[in-house]
């Protein structure tokens, strides 16, 4: 049993004045109690509706559905435009939609509606894999108030700018309705509610209010991309383009989401306030979480209530450095500080998995300029992860790119200088990919260069060394250029001291006969670090009438190279010979 609904609901409404009833038309209502399936022998009332809707557009009056489950079967909606659409009541009115299974038609919007006011009634049963939206609504002015989702695989409602092929989403309003799709023990898909630009086919949303609404157990994982319950922005179908503005959020409760309570993407001018989220199945309220992103925008958050955050998530997170947030008067758990990922510092010597990153979220356990892959479930605050097919398979960490950031807390049991295997994947081969740091920023290994693996699940090993303190510290993976993968590094500690060894290449130079006081072409010298540690370089000097330049610096990490151009310029004749480094 997935849940039971106990209310005790008002007296049916009547037919209002200056409409037409669904059983004029020939609708007929079949009260055979549903017990999860559909009656067989009920009566498919979609051409007798749709020729209701379509007298009551022609004669400027609304459709009244009254007491009574009136069946739409088969994988037709519903089309309406500028109407009112009424009901007796969410448990007097019920749409009930049969769609035969196996079937391989997707089944459209129940209600395609553009410019209408729809309330009080029950749209139920979509059929038994869930599929598709309850209201699909775009037009100037319309509303849908005082209804009832349940069981939808799709969108809940969805107000939009391209319903029926409209290309206007302005002043629609999404009130007191009950949203419940998208089942935790269902083949969950969507969102439950979303206000925003849907695709690249629509134009700009603006103006929209979306109050008093009941989400609950929303949100899906199509796509592999953790939707939230309730979405505002752009970028809801992943196209990410237009301009979502001045959205209205309050006073709706969004309850055991399956992932984010209430997410953003790009949008500005939002209002969200005096919502309650309780018991997401990841954050209550996230900026750009992965597949929404949303670079720009900016909201005003006030007044809103999470509770019931699993461990590891937060109440709020904002992963967008141009998303401007302001938040006053929410009631919510404070932040959590930056800590190890399971509330225990990983051990050195032994393996850092890259995926078990410090909490603390953006900014404090990390740094990334967009949220990709999330690894749904493995942790809460997922940002850069994607499965490995490495050994031991799990998540590598991923989407790598410069000024990017990760930091693991470890506990090191001896001071001294360790193997550093980096387990890692590149598809070509990556200079200067990364480096690691301590606490301070210090660099601990030097700039270190990624052979091409040829994939990027193809793996290998590069190994470096670094030499740690004893105890609890924080160590920093450095992105410095992208192009890789990382599944996890490993520590291992030194059977003695590593030294550094240069070796020149070529190992003398020769230069021809030179005019006095002319100066030659230079030649070069690669200098090597073949040893297993960084060595510390003074400077390179050329002595006589030799000059140099190099690209040595101060210091040379265990496998790096140099180089040393040398020039010769004699100020007298005879045979000349100097560079010492």
């Amino acid at each position: 049993m997935d849940s039971v609904d106990v209310e005790n609901p008002p007296a049916p409404l009547t037919q209002p004045a200056n409409s037409i009833s669904i059983t004029s038309c020939g609708a007929v209502a079949d009260d055979t109690p549903t017990n999860g399936a559909a009656d067989s022998r009920s009566v498919d009332s979609r051409a007798a509706i749709q020729n209701c809707i379509d007298q009551a557009q022609q004669q400027g009056k609304a459709l009244w559905i009254p007491q009574g489950t009136f069946y739409v079967k088969g994988t037709g909606g519903l089309n309406a435009q500028g109407i009112t659409i009424a009901g007796a009541g969410l448990w007097y009115s019920t749409i009930y939609r049969d769609v035969p299974v196996p079937n391989s038609t997707p089944p459209a919007a129940l209600f395609d509606l553009t410019s209408c006011t729809v309330r009080n009634f029950h749209i139920d049963g979509i059929w038994t894999q869930h599929t598709m939206s309850g209201f699909w609504a775009s037009g100037t002015g319309g509303k849908v108030q005082n209804s009832r989702m349940t069981s939808i695989w799709a969108d809940g409602i969805n107000v939009n700018n391209v319903s029926l092929g409209a290309d206007t989403g302005n002043n629609l309003t999404v009130t007191n309705n009950f949203v419940r799709d998208n089942y935790m023990g269902d083949t969950a898909r969507y969102i439950g509610l979303g206000a925003g630009r849907f695709g690249v086919n629509g134009s700009d949303l603006l103006s929209v209010t979306v109050t008093g609404n009941t989400v609950v157990r929303s949100g899906g994982n199509a796509y592999s991309q953790g939707q939230p319950a309730l979405h505002i922005g752009n970028g809801g179908d992943g196209q990410n383009t237009g301009i979502v503005d001045k959205v209205t959020v309050n006073g709706n409760t969004v309850t055991d989401s399956l992932y984010d309570g209430i997410a953003f993407s790009t949008s500005t001018s939002t209002l969200l306030q005096d919502n309650t989220v309780s018991n997401p199945g990841r954050n209550g309220i996230a900026i750009s979480p992965s597949y929404y992103p949303a670079p720009t925008g900016s909201a005003t958050i006030t007044g809103n209530t999470v509770t019931g955050l699993n461990p590891g998530a937060s109440a709020f997170v904002n992963d967008s450095s141009g998303f401007v947030a302001t938040l006053s008067d929410n009631h919510w758990p404070p932040a959590a500080p930056e800590g190890p990922y399971g509330g225990t510092p990983a051990a050195v010597p032994g393996t850092v998995q890259a995926e078990n990153y410090d909490t603390g979220g953006q900014g404090v356990a990390y740094n990334v300029t967009s949220v990709n892959g999330n690894a749904n479930s493995y942790r809460a605050d997922g940002v850069d992860l994607d499965n490995t097919s490495d050994t031991g398979v799990g998540y590598n960490l991923g989407w790598t790119s410069g000024g990017q950031w990760f930091r693991y807390t470890v506990d090191v049991a001896t001071a001294g200088t360790y193997t550093l295997d980096l387990r890692v994947a590149a598809p070509s081969a990556v200079a200067g990919a990364l480096h690691l740091s301590d606490a301070s920023g210090t660099n601990l290994t030097g700039a270190v260069d990624l052979p091409a693996t040829g994939d990027w699940q193809t793996w290998a090993t590069v190994t470096t060394h670094v030499t740690l303190p004893a105890g609890r510290q924080i160590l920093t993976l450095d992105q410095d250029n992208g192009g890789w993968n990382i599944n996890h590094l490993g520590f291992t500690a030194g059977s003695g001291s590593p030294s550094a060894t240069l070796t020149a290449s070529p190992g003398s130079l020769t230069f021809a006969d030179q005019a006095v006081n002319t100066t030659s072409a230079a030649q070069s010298v690669t200098v090597t670090n073949s040893g297993a540690a960084t060595a510390s370089i003074t400077g390179v000097t050329a002595g006589g009438d030799f000059a140099q330049t190099n690209t040595c610096g101060t210091a040379l990490a265990a496998g790096a190279n140099c180089t040393v151009s040398v020039t010769f310029g004699p100020t007298a004749s005879g045979t000349r010979t100097g560079l010492s480094p």
